[in-house]
């Protein structure tokens, strides 16, 4: 099992039972992502503010400028799905540690998995 896993698991229940989505925003109100190696393009989201906060502390050099946001479940459907197409893009799902580890998804997975949990 990969060591993602559990925090995914932990995302979809987490998102399931608050309806809410956190993600961060660079200056400029840029999204934050990150290239993959297969030319995807990860969007990563956390199930809470307080992850994202920690991230910061532990990878200033790389996410100290980013800014935690939130979307509730029914916008993040709506406005985020759209741009975030399998071919292209992935989501990570609680990316967590130093070297921000997880697992990305395709976004109607993620929603077919967070939904699952209602």
């Amino acid at each position: 099992m990969s060591s993602g896993v559990p925090q995914a698991n932990k995302f979809y229940e987490e998102v399931a039972e608050t309806k809410v989505v956190w993600f961060g925003v660079l200056p400029g109100e840029i999204l934050l992502e990150f290239d993959l190696k297969d030319k995807k393009v990860s969007f990563p989201v956390w199930s809470s503010k307080s992850r994202i906060e920690r991230l910061k502390k532990l990878n200033p050099e790389l996410l100290g400028k980013v800014e935690p946001r939130s979307v509730v479940w029914g916008q993040f459907k709506e406005h985020f799905l759209p741009i975030l197409p399998p071919e292209t893009k992935v989501v990570g799902v609680n990316l967590s540690g130093k070297k921000l580890t997880g697992i990305d998804i395709p976004a109607p997975l993620l929603v077919k998995q967070v939904e699952a949990f209602w």
